[in-house]
């Protein structure tokens, strides 16, 4: 079979054929994210909070809980019926000026930002083999600016941690 393309709208042969060819391709992924083919269901645990600050682990859960299942290509399931389970703690969390104007004389410097660092330890287990995919320490990062309320910056700090797990359980395949 020969293909023949006539260019007439100035765009090279090479870059029409290469789209062509894309645009045929059937590709998928097999098991949910790179996970092994076994992987199909998780059961994302309410995470225990270790820290002082009130529903930080609420926040991580309903996060992890919509963001999770979806961009691993697994789904959720009760405990009883996951092939995989995520489960940890928030183990700390820091409120801290980042960027601030000096005061006159050094007194009373005028805080522009802040920074909100929210750490974790969880693990990934194949409930079927027994065994533990990924276990670690995360830090999620946040800022938010004079005037704002600090929600912002754990807002951030709580999905860049969920891009964090979802990375990390990514990379083991």
């Amino acid at each position: 079979m020969s293909i023949r393309i006539r260019m007439r709208s100035g765009i090279p042969a090479a870059s029409v054929l290469a789209l062509a060819l894309l645009a045929g391709c059937n590709y998928g992924l097999r098991g949910g994210g790179g996970f092994p083919a076994h992987i199909r269901t998780i059961y994302i645990a309410p995470f225990e909070n270790e820290t002082a600050q009130f529903d930080l682990e609420r926040q991580l859960f309903e996060q992890l809980l919509s963001d999770l299942p979806r961009q691993l290509g697994i789904r959720p399931a009760p405990e009883s019926e996951a092939d995989a389970v995520l489960r940890g703690s928030v183990v700390r969390y820091d409120d801290r000026s980042a960027n601030y104007r000096p005061g006159q004389q050094q007194v009373n410097p005028q805080v522009l930002s802040n920074e909100i660092r929210i750490g974790i330890s969880a693990e990934l287990i194949d409930v079927r083999r027994n065994l533990i995919l990924w276990d670690g320490s995360l830090t999620g990062q946040g800022t938010y600016q004079q005037g704002e309320n600090d929600t912002v910056g754990q807002e951030e700090a709580i999905q860049n941690l969920v891009e964090q797990i979802i990375d990390a359980a990514q990379s083991q395949w």
